[in-house]
């Protein structure tokens, strides 16, 4: 069970590391709200200025792409328009048409600045050099480019980055294959536009040249990119799907994408960013924001410390003189407070001089006690003399031969002592019921065999307490009042626990009570009874129940129900 430090520790070491403990928290609370409002701030920044510059290059991207995408257009059809013209011309027309279709295809490359080459891919036997800028392939070897499989199911596609042999080295392109279909809708030639990677990751690298970004196609496919291609590549998994919106932002763990599309929907552009990076500068605030609390925790502590001790002086001082205090003994409190503690201070004074005055009337009335014991001391004598002259008349009665007389007298001998011996209210119901024992052991000597009498007393009942010489005066008015005029008395005394308290039950077979008799005026006697009721009264108060009725076979039933108190 959790104990009150209110109640427990001491009020400095409360006070102190309460106040610690609602500073740290503030200070925590002001701490991840500004770290969290700020980083939030900050990828909300970033995320707006980034998306501006990607769809600016977005745009330019585009434009490029476009460009390349309706020059295959233009080159498809003149390819068309000379490629009939080599199928029924002699060998020098074919010569001079092929010079000029190699001519207008160079013209192309030399004029688009981002074009790398173009690769033409038909069955007619094109002469070719493999270090000009345009190169001619059969279409057998078409089946032999890896990405071959991108370009069988439809008539234009753009081809991911991959390499080409170009001037006897490779170089990294990204393609756009243009199928040529003649008037009757025949497939018999293709064309690949190779732009160079370079130019592309131009467009898209920032001046740093530490920026990540990757440029998709309609299909998600990544087509270029600077960066690691493998980070972009699993960067592109991650946001398949989640790309719905022109442009947009998405945080997964240390990454921090925005992206942003072409107007026609035909690229994506996204940047992967470190989040960690961007919000550097807020986990260096936190971490000001973190050692300028702790530095007030240090001081407020410090301040805290100084003035609960300040507080808690002249209470330590009050609680230290009234642990030493003693009667008679001067203690120096301090008088130059005019606060509480002033107040405080002034009340210890008088309670004490209270205190000193109460000990000196207990002094005084202890004196007048032992002088009172003195004089019981003396009034002692009256019971020995009582138990000596029983003594001297039952010792005159046996010399006599009277023992029924020496017997009687015994009897009320020991109901005297028993009496007399024990000035507690309480006693044990063993040594009551040896006081009864005693008186009816009296009255047989008297009655003989016309009297028969039982006690019982249940187990559980004998070691309970019970009001001294409590059943005697209803025992006496039975063989006073009941048994008068009877010839065989029967008395029955009954003992038991109920619950929480303790029945005791007289019953006789005697006259009964007459009618009225609680209001009837007495002569003498009565004194027995009434002294019960005001003794339970002091003791039990409300709490006890006392009932005389006539029993209907004859004679009087007492009941007396109290609250049970033990040894």
């Amino acid at each position: 069970m959790l104990k009150n430090p209110f109640k427990t520790y001491r009020i400095t070491g409360v006070y102190f590391f309460s106040s610690a403990i609602i500073i740290i928290l503030l200070i925590g609370i002001v701490s991840a709200v500004s770290y969290s409002g700020t980083s939030r701030q900050v990828a909300s920044n970033t995320s707006y200025y980034q998306q501006r510059l990607l769809n600016e290059l977005s745009k330019k991207v585009s434009t490029s792409l476009i460009g390349i995408e309706q020059t295959s257009l233009t080159a498809a059809k003149n390819l068309d328009l000379l490629y009939n013209r080599l199928q029924d011309s002699d060998a020098y027309e074919r010569l001079r048409v092929e010079n000029e279709l190699r001519s207008q295809l160079n013209y192309l490359v030399f004029g688009t600045p981002i074009l790398q080459s173009i690769h033409v891919y038909a069955n007619y036997p094109f002469t070719s050099d493999t270090q000009a800028p345009v190169t001619f392939n059969t279409l057998s070897k078409l089946q032999q480019e890896p990405w071959y499989a991108s370009i069988v199911d439809t008539d234009s596609a753009w081809l991911g980055e991959h390499t080409i042999i170009s001037n006897g080295r490779e170089e990294s392109v990204i393609s756009f294959a243009r199928k040529v279909i003649n008037n009757s809708n025949q497939y018999y030639s293709l064309m690949v536009f190779n732009i160079k990677v370079s130019s592309i990751k131009q467009l898209i690298s920032s001046e740093d040249d530490m920026a990540k970004m990757a440029l998709l196609d309609a299909a998600g496919r990544l087509i270029a990119h600077s960066g690691e291609e493998a980070n972009l590549q699993a960067a592109t998994r991650t946001l398949n799907g989640e790309m719905v919106q022109p442009s947009g932002s998405l945080r997964s763990g240390d990454d921090f994408f925005v992206w942003a599309k072409s107007p026609d929907a035909q690229w994506t552009l996204f940047e992967v960013s470190s989040w960690n990076e961007m919000t550097k500068g807020s986990k260096s605030m936190a971490k000001l924001f973190l050692l300028l609390g702790v530095s007030t925790i240090v001081l407020v502590l410090l301040i805290t410390l100084f003035l609960s001790r300040r507080f808690m002086k002249p209470m330590n001082q009050l609680v230290r003189a009234m642990g030493e205090f003693s009667p008679g003994e001067a203690q120096t409190l301090p008088t130059d407070y005019t606060n509480e503690f002033g107040k405080l201070f002034h009340g210890y004074r008088k309670l004490t001089h209270r205190i000193e005055d109460l000990y000196d009337s207990l002094d005084e009335k202890h004196k007048q006690q032992r002088a009172a014991e003195l004089k019981s001391l003396q009034t002692m004598i009256n019971p020995h003399f009582l138990y000596n002259t029983l003594d001297q008349i039952n010792w005159t009665a046996i010399e006599a031969g009277q023992d029924k007389i020496s017997a009687m007298l015994a009897q009320v001998a020991s109901m005297f002592r028993l009496v007399l011996t024990n000035t507690d209210s309480l006693v044990a119901v063993s040594e009551e019921i040896a006081h009864i024992d005693c008186y009816l052991k009296f009255q047989q000597l008297r009655w003989e065999e016309r009297l028969t009498y039982t006690v019982e007393i249940d187990d559980d009942a004998k070691d309970c307490l019970m009001p001294k010489v409590m059943m005697q005066p209803f025992i006496e008015n039975a063989f006073v009042h009941g048994f008068h005029g009877v010839r065989a008395a029967e008395l029955r005394v009954r003992i038991s626990r109920e619950d929480n308290q303790l029945h005791v039950q007289i019953t006789d077979n005697g006259r009964g009570l007459a009618d009225n008799w609680q209001h009837k005026p007495r002569k003498r006697g009565g004194y027995g009874l009434r002294n019960v009721r005001e003794r339970l009264d002091a003791l039990f108060g409300s709490q006890y129940r006392l009932s005389l009725v006539n029993r209907e076979q004859g004679g009087v039933q007492v009941d007396i129900l109290f609250p049970i108190s033990e040894k």
